[in-house]
């Protein structure tokens, strides 16, 4: 019966361990290293610039070998290879990550040979894509699906153009608890001694579909690169499940008191200081707008340094990707190969239900809290080197790389920490709540903004089934005081914040100012549609004011549109934008609606209208999204660019809110613009409410330059 079955899989898996066993200890596995193949004076970033290489794969400057896979040689503009033989010392599946600064590529055949190799896991396609040492989850591709191993063949492929430079890969166990350790020399073989060969000896080298440019081509025609942003997310059309009856939710829990230290206490923020008291949120599970392709420098998180400022401290973030030295372990002790299996245990996310079917659940997601001291690399010698003990007198001697420098590095998660902000998840969110008979489904959302004085605010977005099998959506925030943790009592002790809840039916006004920008204001229209064909949601409302537009009759492209309603007014005279949005702020009636500040030029996601109304908490809390700014020829499909990070013209507001900040500045910015919002932001601190900022997904500006726009004009050159 199952006794016989389990023998039998026993004996299997112990036949298997020790043919890998045999294999290591012949005479041909050459075992303990692998070979590298260098290719150096090569420029580019990505690997298929390292494929065009005339001399790849036959002709490196350098043949050498590593003993693990994880390699740092500190050098620039050059390609490398790495191959042979990956071998565990226990059969079984096994799940593989790399990570690389800048692209790199890992390879694995099905067996011994050279010709089954295929592509498990990646970092990067156009060249712009990297990692931090350690850092496995940045990018979806870096992480392999499960492969059950034995004796097989492999290939890293990595390109470096400048700056900091490492590739490593790392495996596990496919067993749930395990973490990602870097392959060491117990478990690698050459593929050949290439100790006696000649440079100009090649016939040796193997051909692989992974190191030939044509085969290559041939192997990634099906493969078609997207950003891991535009992929499909649950949260993108979270608003197809029916929100859970607020009758139901009612004394759930506690009330407790719900006053954030961070909200400014003073009369006068100061001209335009009101950005240092926003604070940015931190998501699960992870949305993927990190990694987007930015420039290097806002791509640094790895560093903080407190600075004051001020009442309060503010968290300034390096601009650099030096300093990745302090993650690593350069030339670690190796593995006793005689010494039992190291062990790949570790804390990580968990997420479970029990047995009774009572929803709770606990989410974990350690974050070591880490900075890097900027390595400043040693300055470049003009003069040539002078002989060294035993070298040879009037001979000039090159300095080059020490292609043989590996680490060790342990597995990080950098993506809770951000651009422009510092989080502290290492104490995680513990859910939920006992719901009657209702069981978990899915945790498909939880932010968590952090008062380190008083405790912690959680968003939790849950897909929960009811006792009659229906799909319900819990959406609410709830609050954990610091004031429990700090028992460590079992559970958290999770209250519902006073005076603190979205408003599912509130009415989300769009407002927009526009002149003569007919295609983008069909762009507009179009989007608006998009979302209420999607959602059907009739509680939005798009507000638009319009200067004399002689390119487009506005208004009967709004009587055209498939929409749930609108609100058109044409203005005359100058353009004054401040006046405008003010003006269609004014066509709100409903104080207790939502108004939205918005541009032109925009895509949106799906769920904005529903993101919007989620976090604008009236009388307590604005919503102020960061959008993607494309860059020059990126579109939607494949976005490319940067996070605007110190805009705020983009705000979720309720109507009462604004009247109470007084509106909008239009006697100082009458008539310009340009810190407009950052004075608007100064008057939401200074009255005492919170900034919700978050990444949003797949919320982008297009490129676009100033031609045309506003109150300027073009004059076309004399004949």
């Amino acid at each position: 019966g199952n006794w016989g079955n389990i023998w039998k899989y026993l004996t299997s898996r112990l036949l298997e361990s020790i043919e890998i066993a045999a294999l290591q200890h012949s005479e041909y596995s050459y075992q303990g290293k692998a070979n590298l193949h260098v290719f150096q004076d090569w420029c580019g970033q990505s690997t298929n610039d390292l494929r065009k290489n005339v001399h790849y794969p036959l002709y490196p400057h350098t043949r050498t070998t590593v003993s693990r896979l994880a390699v740092s040689p500190h050098w620039k503009t050059y390609g490398m290879r790495i191959f042979g033989y990956i071998h565990p010392s226990m059969a079984g599946e096994y799940i593989f990550a790399i990570g690389s600064d800048d692209n790199a590529e890992f390879w694995l055949s099905e067996d011994e040979s050279t010709e089954n190799l295929k592509l498990m896991a990646y970092v990067g396609k156009t060249g712009l894509e990297w990692t931090a040492p350690g850092e496995y989850e940045k990018f979806a591709s870096q992480v392999s699906q499960p492969v059950h191993m034995a004796r097989y063949y492999f290939e890293v492929i990595h390109k470096q153009s400048e700056g900091p430079d490492h590739v490593e890969v790392a495996w596990r166990p496919n067993i749930e608890g395990t973490t990602f350790k870097v392959i060491g020399s117990k478990y690698i073989s050459l593929y050949k001694d290439e100790t006696d060969l000649l440079m100009g000896e090649s016939a040796h080298i193997p051909q692989t579909v992974a190191s030939h440019e044509m085969s290559m081509r041939e192997a990634l025609r099906n493969v078609k690169y997207t950003v891991d942003m535009v992929k499909k997310d649950p949260r993108d059309t979270i608003f197809n499940i029916p929100l859970v009856n607020d009758s139901y939710l009612q004394n759930l829990l506690p009330e407790c008191t719900y006053n954030p230290s961070y909200i400014f206490q003073g009369t006068s923020v100061g001209r335009y200081n009101g950005l240092h008291y926003v604070q940015l949120s931190s998501v699960y599970p992870n949305d993927f707008t990190r990694q987007t392709h930015v420039e290097a420098e806002q791509m640094c998180i790895y560093q903080d340094e407190n600075t004051a400022h001020g009442d309060i401290k503010i968290l300034s973030i390096c601009l650099s990707r030096d300093g990745f030295a302090r993650f690593m372990d350069v030339n670690p002790k190796e593995e006793d190969w005689g010494a039992e299996e190291t062990t790949f245990l570790t804390t990580g996310i968990v997420l479970s239900c029990n047995d009774v079917n009572v929803m709770i659940s606990y989410l974990k997601n350690s974050l070591k809290n880490l900075s890097c001291d900027v390595a400043t690399p040693a300055p470049v010698k003009e003069n040539p080197p002078q002989p060294a003990e035993g070298e040879e007198p009037n001979v000039v001697y090159e300095e080059d790389a020490l292609w043989e420098r590996v680490f060790d590095v342990k597995h990080t998660d950098f993506q809770p920490e951000r651009t422009d902000t510092w989080i502290d998840l290492t104490r995680i969110p513990f859910v939920l709540l006992p719901l009657l008979s209702w069981s978990l489904e899915r945790v498909l959302n939880v932010e968590r903004r952090v008062d380190e004085k008083l405790g912690s605010r959680y968003f939790l977005e849950l897909e929960i089934e009811t006792a009659k099998g229906e799909h319900r959506l819990l959406s609410r925030y709830v609050y954990v005081p610091n004031s429990h943790e700090e028992k460590e009592e079992p559970g958290p002790m999770l209250c519902s914040p006073q005076g603190f809840s979205w408003n599912p039916k509130a009415t989300v006004n769009i407002l927009i100012a526009v002149r003569n920008q007919a295609r983008w204001v069909v762009h507009f229209i179009n989007q608006m549609e998009k979302i209420y064909r999607a959602t059907k949601d009739e509680n939005f409302n798009v507000v638009i004011t319009d200067h004399h537009s002689d390119d487009l009759d506005v208004e009967k492209a709004l009587q055209k549109a498939d929409l749930p309603r609108y609100q058109y007014k044409r203005l005359e005279g100058t353009f004054e934008k401040t006046v405008a949005v003010q003006t269609a702020i004014d066509l709100v009636e409903d104080d207790h609606s939502i108004i939205f500040l918005c541009d032109l030029h925009l895509h949106y996601p799906l769920n904005f209208i529903d993101t919007i109304r989620k976090h604008t908490v009236e009388g307590k809390m604005t919503y102020a999204p960061i959008v993607m700014r494309l860059d020059c020829g990126s579109s939607h499909l494949e976005p490319t660019g940067f996070w605007e990070l110190a805009g705020y013209g983009l705000l979720g507001i309720y109507k009462s809110d604004m009247i109470r900040i007084g509106g909008m500045n239009t006697k100082e910015f009458k008539d310009k613009w340009g810190g407009e919002d950052w004075d608007t932001l100064d008057r939401v601190v200074e009255n005492k409410l919170e900034v919700e900022r978050l990444h949003l997904r797949n919320f982008l500006h297009f490129y676009h330059t100033k031609r045309g726009m506003w109150n300027s004009r073009i004059r076309k050159p004399s004949s």
